[in-house]
This record gives C-alpha cells, structure tokens and sequence, in this order.
C-alpha cells in the first residue's frame, strides 16, 4: 500500500546493528528474541528451489526447497542464528540440512506440543525457558522477567494495531483491501518492531479519519497454509469479490493479547499454544469452529482452503474441514498450489469459477 511505504520509508533510521535470527513459525514466541535485544527476521524466501532439489526429495514441501535453495546459495547469510519448530516432518529435515549444510553459529530447534491442556502448556514452557537459556548464553545477553514483559507489552501493541488494520478494510482512495493488509503483515515480519509500529499506527490513525467504502463483492474467508505474498487474494478482488479475513499463519492467526502474569514464560506459553490453531495442531474440531465463527462474523459467503503442494499436515486435515463446512451449508474452494509467487490459469479459473456459483446462490 503506497502510503504505508511512504510512511515506512520516512521512519528508517541508520542500520540496525543488532544480530539478527531467523524464524520459521509463528508458534515461536518472538518476544523472547525481542527481550534478548535480537532483531528477528521470518524465513519466507523468493520462489526457487533448484538448489535444494540436489539434497531434498522431489515430494517435498517447496517452501522448505525454497528456503535451504536460499541458504545454500547465501542468501542468509546475513542471519545470526535461526530458530526453528518441529512444526512437521519437512521444518525437521529443514532443521537438520540447514545446520549440515548451513553450519550456522546458532541453530535451536524447539519443540512444539500438539495437544493442549495444563501439561502441555508447563512442557512448552520448559522449552521455552531452554530457548532462553541458550540465546543467553551464545549472543551474551541477559532476558530477565522485565525485559520479557516490557517486551510482550510491545508486542500486544502491535496486535492492538493489527486488529485496528483489519477493522479498517475499506477505508482509504483507493480502499484498503486484504492483499494490502497481508503486505502490511509481510513487512511486520522484517521490520523492527518498534519502527513497524510507529509506522501502522500513523497509517491506522489517519485511516480512521476516511470514510469507508463498502464492498459489494462476494465475501470469501481464506484459511489454510502459507501463502507466498498476496496473489490469491488479489486474484479474487480482481475478479470482484472479497477476503474479508485471512486465516492463515502469513495472515492474522494471532492477534489476541498475551495476557501477561507473574511469570511471563508461563504467559507465553499459554498465549501461543491457546492461539487460533493450525492443521498440525491435534484439535481439528476447534479448526473447524474458529473457520466457522470468521465465516458467521464476517457474513462470508463461502471459504478457500489454500494448501502448499506436499504440506501434509494441511492436505491431511482438507477432507475434514470440507466436509464439516459443507454439512453447514458453506461452500468451499480447495486450491492446491506451488510455492511460486504467481497463480496459475488453472487456478484462475476454479476461482472465477466458484465466485459464479456463489453469486448465483445469493442472487
């Protein structure tokens, strides 16, 4: 959005000297990197995996051939460390050819719990602590119980002022649109927090003053796994409808305050492991719910369901979903698509396509 870079440019300041560390999930709590005054930067790369195909197998998700291709051609070599979750099978083959391949100075995998309840969330927490640990010990620097709620107090900011974005959609010449907002969540992802927000929050305040502008397209909610940028979503507002809500973990899957307690690890854990889930967390049953209440909120006339070719967590979990919304008569779109940064004919088509059949059905 042409304002929110001009914005963004005219608070750059002088390099950020601070070690940088990669991340690769969005269950990873980045307060912590915050708090240990460490600059984080996601792990979302340009759309090649010809390098990786020599050390990974063909059926392999292409976002992880696409991120070792880039580490193994240099092009992280900027980063400190990285950090990343046993999120699947795949993010652990990726943790294993990164430090092989790689041989990063600090490398941590943490472990992700699938199940949530009152042990989980103590085990999390645990983990979390031995993150701590060693992040203190490889960038000597100290993260005490201050650092980490001064630094969960700024993060709950940002999501304040996502939340503010999200409700604004409309608003603007010329509108603000989903595939605007992913971009603005893009960015968050490598900017510095405190420049990132100071910059949303001039754009969200001068928004307010506009008057909105309503859509009269078909209203889709998205759900399932990354989305390489904002094409998908722009496809559908060229074709005239309209994401109304991006459920996806590039969109807004966690905009819920952390509520902060005596003991902020603990606070963490709970937030995090509590948040809206994915497909590779066990509860599909509240998957489903939470699909279902955006549906309702949004007053969303059908769902796409984007999974990455060969994310397994995502294409096991599709049928179930599909057929849970279907039973509650809403209609869904499954795409299956490749880590590549455009949309194909074909996928053009389908959605064209399904927005037809949904248009008849309101009409």
């Amino acid at each position: 959005m042409p304002a929110f870079k001009e914005i963004l440019s005219n608070l750059k300041e002088e390099p950020d000297a601070r070690p940088i560390v990669g991340w690769t999930c969005t269950y990873l709590p980045l307060e912590i990197l915050d708090a240990g005054g460490l600059h984080s930067h996601r792990i979302l790369p340009e759309p090649s995996s010809e390098k990786a195909d020599a050390y990974l197998d063909p059926n392999f998700c292409p976002l992880i051939k696409a991120s070792l291709g880039t580490a193994i051609e240099g092009g992280y070599s900027f980063l400190s460390g990285i950090v990343m979750l046993n999120t699947c099978d795949g993010m652990r083959r990726l943790y294993d050819a990164w430090r092989f391949h790689c041989s990063p100075s600090f490398c941590f995998l943490l472990d992700l719990p699938r199940i949530i309840n009152s042990s989980s969330v103590a085990y999390f927490r645990e983990r979390l602590q031995e993150l701590t640990e060693q992040i203190e010990h490889h960038f000597e620097v100290k993260i005490t119980e201050d650092k980490l709620a001064y630094a969960i107090e700024e993060a709950n900011f940002t999501r304040l002022l996502l939340r503010r974005l999200l409700s604004l959609q409309g608003r603007g010449d010329p509108p603000l649109r989903q595939g605007d907002i992913l971009d603005i969540f893009a960015e968050g992802w490598r900017s510095p927090r405190r420049v990132f927000n100071k910059t949303l929050e001039q754009l969200v305040d001068r928004l307010e003053l506009e008057i909105g502008i309503p859509s009269n397209g078909i209203k889709l909610v998205l759900t399932g796994s990354l989305l390489d940028g904002s094409p998908l979503i722009r496809l559908v507002e060229e074709l005239g409808g309209e994401v109304v809500f991006s459920d996806t973990c590039t969109g807004g899957r966690f905009l819920e305050e952390v509520v902060l307690s005596s003991d902020p690890l603990r606070s963490l854990s709970e937030a995090y492991l509590q948040k809206a889930p994915c497909a590779r967390m066990y509860d599909t049953e509240r998957r489903i719910s939470y699909i279902t209440d955006q549906v309702k909120r949004t007053e969303a006339q059908g769902v796409l369901y984007f999974s990455l070719k060969f994310c397994d967590p995502y294409l096991y979990e599709a049928p179930a979903i599909q057929e849970a919304l279907r039973e509650m008569g809403i209609p869904v779109l499954f795409i299956e698509g490749e880590y590549t940064g455009i949309v194909s004919g074909g996928i053009r088509t389908r959605v064209q396509a399904f927005l037809e059949v949904l248009e008849t059905n309101v009409a």
